[in-house]
């Protein structure tokens, strides 16, 4: 297996490889795995790839996100071997045009790729997809949406502050990924609901602007419908700007089962919280701005909204069993979400 790549020689223990790498601005701040020869070499193994297999073009430089450069860093990442499918897999997901990733990786906005696995190969990989699955403590959540991060930077060409414009960014830059409890859940898991098959395992790339705590603790549906839409309804989100995007919605099982034994379906909760995140173009104030919203014209009794239909709402069941804390990621507003299947 012959690679390619430009070989760095650096003197001295990990802390001066790392010193190194942060130098060249090959990392995104934290301390990497060296990429040695060996490692990248079984990373592509465990894919099946060859080194020059070309699997995306990265923008905004358009870089060739090949096999090898993709494993050199999955493997930066703390990556194990197996996790490299899933890599490859997102890689793929965000370069789907319908992603818009030269909009991520440029704006000043804080947006970042939110990886969601669903399928078998979440236990086989010990994906954590219940308590604290959006926090630390998982190898898995952790360094395969790390790994992303550094495929976007190195090969897509976006070190922050030159051409990412973030104006302050968020920690999910650094990784943001978690898997469906769909054994939890009472409804079809997010895979399932586009159209792939239950056994089948996929990673949807969805834009997140991070994340808001909603403490929903009722046991009526209807009052936790009511503080969803509330905390989803804030005019100053990107989805309003352009009535387009996928807010994601992440219930705990506790609140699904609350739902499912009301007898209440995902379709119809989407149907609510779409009605009910409209708001009146009389809220939003009249002075000029940089950009121009859609709702820029409207006379003050048309309605403004986050998304384009109830459908463009994405619910995903995670987290601790506890009917609490609803997390709600509102969406850039210029992009779709997009899934790939994982060889």
């Amino acid at each position: 297996m012959h690679l390619t790549s430009e070989k760095l020689k650096v003197v001295g223990d990990a802390a001066a490889v790392f010193d190194d790498l942060y130098k060249r601005g090959f990392t995104d701040g934290l301390p990497v795995i060296p990429p040695t020869e060996d490692a990248v070499r079984r990373m592509l193994e465990a894919g099946g790839m060859e080194p020059s297999e070309l699997i995306a073009v990265l923008p905004p430089e358009g870089g060739p996100a090949t096999a090898e450069k993709v494993a050199i860093n999955a493997v930066m990442a703390g990556c194990r071997p197996e996790y490299f499918p899933v890599v490859v897999a997102a890689v793929r997901a965000v370069a789907d045009p319908k992603f818009n990733l030269l909009g991520i990786q440029t704006t000043t906005n804080p947006v970042g790729p939110v990886l969601i696995i669903n399928g078998p190969v979440r236990k086989a990989l010990d994906v954590n997809c219940g308590r604290g699955c959006l926090g630390t403590g998982w190898r898995a959540n952790a360094t395969i949406g790390r790994s992303l991060r550094l495929c976007l930077l190195n090969i897509g060409g976006c070190p922050p502050g030159d051409v990412d414009k973030a104006i302050h960014g968020m920690p999910g830059k650094f990784t943001f990924c978690f898997g469906e409890a769909e054994e939890d859940s009472p409804w079809d898991p997010l895979h399932v609901e586009n159209g792939f098959a239950r056994q089948q395992s996929t990673v949807t790339a969805v834009a997140g602007q991070g994340t808001q705590n909603i403490y929903a603790a009722f046991h009526d549906p209807e009052a936790i419908i009511t503080m969803v839409a509330d905390a989803m309804a804030v005019y100053g989100n990107n989805g309003y700007l352009r009535a387009q995007g996928n807010p994601l919605v992440i219930f705990t099982p506790g609140h699904a089962k609350i739902f499912n034994d009301a007898g209440w379906s995902k379709s119809r909760i989407k149907a609510e919280l779409f009605e009910r995140t409209k708001i009146p173009r009389a809220r939003i104030p009249r002075a000029v701005q940089l950009s121009k919203p859609i709702y820029l014209d409207f006379d003050d009794s048309q309605s403004c909204l986050l998304c384009p239909d109830e459908e463009s709402i994405l619910i995903v069941v995670a987290g601790g069993p506890e009917p609490y804390h609803v997390t709600y990621v509102p969406n850039f507003g210029t992009t779709l979400f997009s899934m790939a299947e994982i060889q």
